[in-house]
């Protein structure tokens, strides 16, 4: 399964910059809702079995968010301009689901599997001002490869460390199959938070 999704990675890389606001795709942890792996939809990220570490330094598969609608971006902390920027993006979306609290994850995922250790994630999550409904993901360098494929985000290291990217937000239904993204920077919330709540629906 693994060779089929990293053949899908593109080639093309944006940086980690402003990009214009275009659709890329249309179409709380909760261990108690997690389904097992054999019984997920063949479309289902869910099906990743890597293990992850929250910003509390928990391990997590990514199938512990089932149950719920997911909101999720790759972010990597020492970006400056792109990541905080998307960071607040999320936030908005939130913002126009507080009638929704507690039925949504919020998950981020960093691309810096070097650095971003939980202890730098959980500072980053506190310095945003980031609530109990988010997650923060430090993987190994391959979970986080392969789930960029799974997630269309084309992304690379440079000679500093740090990493060019695209810009994309995604939602994932309570089952984990990619239902809607949106790609670029100061994006209008209304229409993911419009996604999310059909989703709950």
């Amino acid at each position: 399964m693994k060779t089929f999704m990293y053949s899908l990675l593109a080639v093309a890389l944006f940086s980690c910059s402003d990009m214009s606001d275009r659709s890329a795709f249309t179409g709380e942890v909760q261990k108690s809702n997690t389904p097992p792996v054999g019984t997920l939809s063949s479309e289902s990220i869910y099906q990743l079995t890597d293990t992850f570490q929250t910003q509390d330094n928990k391990s997590v598969t990514l199938s512990a968010f089932a149950g719920k609608p997911t909101v999720v971006a790759m972010i990597f902390t020492h970006c400056t301009y792109a990541c905080p920027r998307l960071t607040t993006d999320i936030k908005n979306v939130e913002s126009k689901l507080k009638d929704e609290e507690g039925k949504v994850n919020f998950l981020l995922v960093s691309f810096d599997a070097a650095r971003d250790l939980p202890d730098t994630l959980k500072r980053y999550a506190r310095d945003a001002g980031l609530g109990e409904n988010w997650t923060l993901l430090h993987g190994d360098e391959e979970a986080v490869r392969t789930l960029s494929v799974l997630l269309n985000v084309q992304f690379a290291k440079d000679a500093e460390g740090n990493f060019s990217h695209s810009n994309i937000i995604s939602v994932l239904d309570k089952n984990g199959v990619l239902n809607f993204q949106k790609e670029g920077l100061g994006i209008d919330p209304a229409e993911i938070s419009k996604v999310v709540k059909q989703l709950i629906q």
